[in-house]
Formats: structure tokens, sequence, C-alpha cells
């Protein structure tokens, strides 16, 4: 009897363990086909949120739903990481070819005390002149950055420009359905496979 529950329990566990590898097998199997693309898969929905634009509008998220979106959050007076991933953003735009039309980049400013719409409507267009550049009051970008789990900080320094903003500084790739598909940190930052990503996906 003892012998007859003793294999059963071991009968039981084996079971178990058969399930447990295939669960971890469809988990590999599953990241291994995420894995295809060069950014990070991220997958969670993108918050609507509306600013204004560099000419003064107001701008919603919901206007690009015909669009794949690249959204880095930066400021102006940023003196390395900004003007390099603006310059990484026009150059995937130009890998694109045809297909540049079905994606917009938006700027959103980390430091709206400074970056206003006159501000932005100069730092902008010197990337691309289709590129938009968000702004708000405070309280507006202080929301939209908190529902993008973007985080930022005023840090003073002496110099002419006062102070520095430090902040996240990944861009993130939405789909014309609203989800953050992926993100692309400051260490995948290559046109070629940013705009290889965007063609798979369009």
């Amino acid at each position: 009897m003892k012998r007859r529950n003793l294999f059963k329990i071991l009968i039981g566990m084996l079971v178990i363990i058969i399930l447990l590898w295939g669960i971890i097998l469809y988990v590999y199997l599953d990241q291994n086909n995420k894995s295809d693309y060069y950014g990070i898969v991220y997958e969670r929905e993108a918050p609507e949120f509306t600013l204004t634009d560099q000419d003064g509008s107001k701008v919603s998220l919901s206007d690009f739903k015909d669009k794949l979106v690249l959204i880095f959050f930066g400021y102006t007076h940023c003196p390395d990481i900004c003007p390099m991933t603006m310059s990484v953003m026009n150059n995937v735009v130009d890998q694109l070819g045809d297909q540049a039309d079905q994606v917009q980049v938006v700027f959103v400013t980390v430091d709206p005390e400074r970056d206003t719409q006159e501000k932005l409507k100069s730092y902008v267009p010197y990337y691309n002149e289709n590129f938009i550049g968000l702004t708000g009051t405070p309280e507006e970008i202080d929301k939209v950055a908190d529902d993008y789990n973007i985080f930022y900080s005023k840090e003073e320094v002496e110099s002419s420009s006062e102070y520095l903003m430090g902040h996240n500084s990944s861009v993130l790739l939405i789909t014309p359905d609203g989800e953050i598909l992926m993100k692309y940190p400051q260490n995948r930052m290559d046109p070629a496979s940013i705009a290889g990503d965007i063609e798979s996906i369009l």
C-alpha cells in the first residue's frame, strides 16, 4: 500500500515537472520571438495627453491614430543626449524613405519653464521640419511624464545655463492603436535598426 502511494506521489511530481517545463518553454519561445525587434519590447497602453506644439496649437496623442509615433522626453538646453537623440530620429526618418510619412516624431519638453512655444519653434525644425515639439504648464508636463513613467529633475549647475535637467532618455515607439510597443534606450540608438523595426511593423 505504501509503495502504491509513493508511486502516485512520484507520478504527480512528474506531471508537475512536465507542466513547469512546458510553461518555461512557452515563455522562452515567446520572448525569443519578441527579441526579433532591435528595441526592447514594452507593450503597455499609451496614455492620452494634450499639450501645446511649437505653433501654439493643441496636440493630442489621438491625433496620430493613423501613424506610428516616436516620442522622446528632453529639453532644448540639453548639451548632449537630446541633440544626439533628435539627430538619430532624423536619420531614422531618412532611412524610411517613402514610409516616413507614416511616422511622427514627437519631442516633449521636461523643462517647460524655459521651453516655450517660441523656443521649440526654433529648436525642433532644426532637426526636421516635420517633427513636433510639445510644451505645457509644469502641471501638464508632470502629468504626462508620470503617465509615461518618465523621471526628470532640475539640477543646479554653475554655468550660463543656470540648471540642467536629469531625465529618462529612452525613445518610445507607439503604435496606431495606442500601444507603447517598445522603447529604445541610449545604447540602442542605431538609426538603421530602429528603421528596420518600424518597417517590420508597417
